[in-house]
């Protein structure tokens, strides 16, 4: 992306851009221990998205007639994560970040549509710490001038839409109309197993994942009949129809292992 193409995008975007001093006064908000927590989160996320990211890459196969098949893979110009204004856990939107950030996808952008709910601190807080600066808040109706403008300048991007599955309806239609686009579905409740001699720590998942209700079972029988997609468990006592399993120790982390790798790089095929 040429800085002029850059720039000219960037400075569409000023009047739906957060303010620095929004930034600072969440930063300010969020505390230093809770920024601790943060930190902690991005690294183990950023050595996850590390191991997974793949480099971009060009490989022919030749056919038995002497034809030839070449799939070439590129970074896609830009990554935008659409976020339900009810979204308050960071340790979600930090996971959902990293993997653009981590592929080194020319423009990260957030796209929240503006609301009477305020952004939760630590969200912006996550937001600054692991570098996204195009944070952007336009109206319900701007949403699809500015989704769009991405595409036109910058060409299909991948998108991933963040939050309840009646906001993923609402912004559905110009998301899937940007690139790649992925709804990731914003848990309401998620399974913890209590006793066995566990400790977890209360206020690393009170902080990370906000807004989501944690709800205890006493027995990894119990755990395993409630059908929770995502768990706090040991491994062993996790049930194993659940798709993401946080062990002791793992409180501020959260993952989303259904994010398809299509929303980071684009295929190209070409027969000859």
């Amino acid at each position: 992306m040429s800085t002029p193409t850059r720039d000219a995008l960037f400075e569409a975007f000023d009047s739906w851009r957060v303010s620095d001093s929004r930034f600072a006064k969440a930063y300010a908000a969020t505390g230093d221990g809770n920024r601790a927590l943060l930190k902690t989160c991005i690294a183990a996320l950023f050595q996850a998205s590390q191991q997974g990211a793949l480099p971009a890459s060009s490989s022919t196969s030749v056919f038995h007639d002497g034809g030839e098949r070449t799939e070439s893979r590129a970074n896609r110009p830009w990554f935008a994560l659409v976020l339900d204004p009810a979204v308050a856990a960071p340790a979600q939107v930090l996971a959902a970040l990293l993997p653009a950030v981590c592929r080194r996808i020319p423009l990260v952008a957030v796209i929240r549509p503006r609301s009477r709910t305020v952004w939760p601190a630590p969200v912006l807080t996550a937001l600054e710490l692991c570098g996204v600066e195009q944070v952007l808040e336009p109206s319900g109706r701007d949403l699809v001038q500015c989704l769009a403008a991405f595409r036109s300048t910058l060409g299909p991007g991948g998108l991933a839409c963040l939050g309840s599955e009646a906001f993923w309806s609402g912004v559905r239609g110009a998301a899937e109309k940007s690139g790649a686009a992925h709804w990731l579905k914003s848990p309401e409740v998620v399974g913890l197993l209590a006793g066995e001699g566990l400790a977890w720590n209360r206020e690393a998942l009170s902080v990370s994942h906000a807004g989501v209700e944690i709800r205890e079972y006493g027995t990894p029988q119990a755990l395993d009949a409630a059908r929770h997609d995502a768990v706090f468990a040991p491994a062993g006592l996790a049930p194993v129809t659940a798709s993401l399993v946080l062990e002791p120790g793992r409180e501020v982390l959260w993952d989303w292992p259904d994010m398809p790798g299509e929303l980071f790089f684009a295929r190209r095929l070409v027969y000859s």
